[in-house]
């Protein structure tokens, strides 16, 4: 039996053997995070840019008292605005859903479905030296091949533990072809802490060969480790990841292993002034895959929902950039 027929039956033993609920669906909330600005990326053209243009809706149905249904839906336009300047008519193809997921908080635990949705591993473990507009790698904008782990996945069904001592242990199987006769693509596992000042976690994500290029000879396994530290305005952040197995066409067995690192450090003022640093650096098997950045933001809030700010990314290989823009939430 199939992964999907088998959580289908389940569903289906449980919604006979639970007697019949009247289920309330509250009015959806409408949000968004808009950023745009100017990009000039070295040996490449001036241009306008939008860096994110997401919006969503989530929500949730009252299924029973303290037991909710949530759900969050949100399209991703950047890629699609973007794509207007390159294509004769452009834009038509390139919206993409970031989330599609669904979640159920129990007492004993929470129940995660996500046909698409934002890695955990990703949020848990890479946001403490995420600061930036578009330097923070983006799966469709601008991935920059130092982090292995996507920020975006699909097909997911995920378990979270009760927190215990502001600590929970995050289990998710991760199915993202129904071709490959691999009922479950990949599998991942991380243990959060959420303290005051200190917050870390740990976690790694097996991806099953055959979902891999066809020149892949092994699974491929990313174990990463990322830590945070707040004191007033500023917040220290690093990160660590170990790929091993990592897919490789240039080498004679198709894989190779590297390790990639990243720092960061974040600092706002009460005024809404704000500025980060960081370095990342990818040290691969092969030194023609290595890479390096070093990353720089100033930003100023002008209203609560609302900043301008500029930075910079410095890479080793990649053309470096400079950008200037503003970020609009609601």
């Amino acid at each position: 039996m199939t992964l999907s027929k088998s959580v289908l039956a389940a569903a289906v033993s449980a919604a006979v053997a639970t007697p019949a609920l009247a289920v309330e669906l509250e009015q959806p909330e409408a949000y968004g995070y808009l950023s745009a600005g100017a990009l000039k990326i070295e040996s490449a053209d001036a241009e306008a840019e939008a860096f994110e243009l997401e919006l969503g809706l989530r929500g949730k149905a009252v299924i029973d008292k303290g037991l909710n249904l949530n759900y969050a839906v949100e399209v991703d336009l950047a890629a699609a605005a973007n794509d207007a300047d390159s294509r004769n008519p452009g834009g038509e193809a390139d919206v993409h859903v970031k989330e599609a997921k669904f979640w159920l908080p129990t007492r004993y635990g929470m129940f995660v479905v996500a046909p698409r949705g934002t890695s955990g591993q990703w949020v848990d473990i890479y946001s403490p030296i995420n600061h930036y507009e578009f330097n923070e790698p983006h799966a469709d904008l601008h991935p920059d091949g130092i982090f292995a782990q996507p920020d975006r996945t699909s097909g997911t069904f995920a378990y979270h533990t009760p927190w215990l001592m502001k600590t929970k242990l995050v289990v998710a199987a991760i199915t993202l072809n129904d071709s490959n006769d691999q009922d479950v693509d990949g599998r991942a596992i991380r243990l959060v802490h959420k303290g005051e000042n200190l917050n870390f976690a740990v976690g790694t994500t097996m991806l099953m060969q055959e979902q891999l290029p066809p020149f892949a000879t092994d699974d491929y396994q990313i174990s990463a480790a990322g830590a945070s530290y707040s004191l007033g305005g500023l917040t220290l952040g690093a990160v660590w990841e170990h790929n091993s197995n990592s897919p490789y066409p240039l080498a004679p067995d198709g894989k190779a292993d590297y390790d990639s690192y990243g720092i960061s450090a974040n600092y706002v003022a009460n005024s809404g002034a704000g500025v980060a640093i960081g370095y990342k650096e990818k040290n691969h098997d092969y030194d023609a895959a290595d890479e390096s950045v070093y990353t720089l933001k100033v930003e100023q809030r002008v209203a609560p929902q609302m900043k301008v700010w500029a930075e910079t990314g410095q890479y080793d290989t990649l053309p470096s950039n400079y950008a200037v823009g503003f970020s609009l939430s609601f």
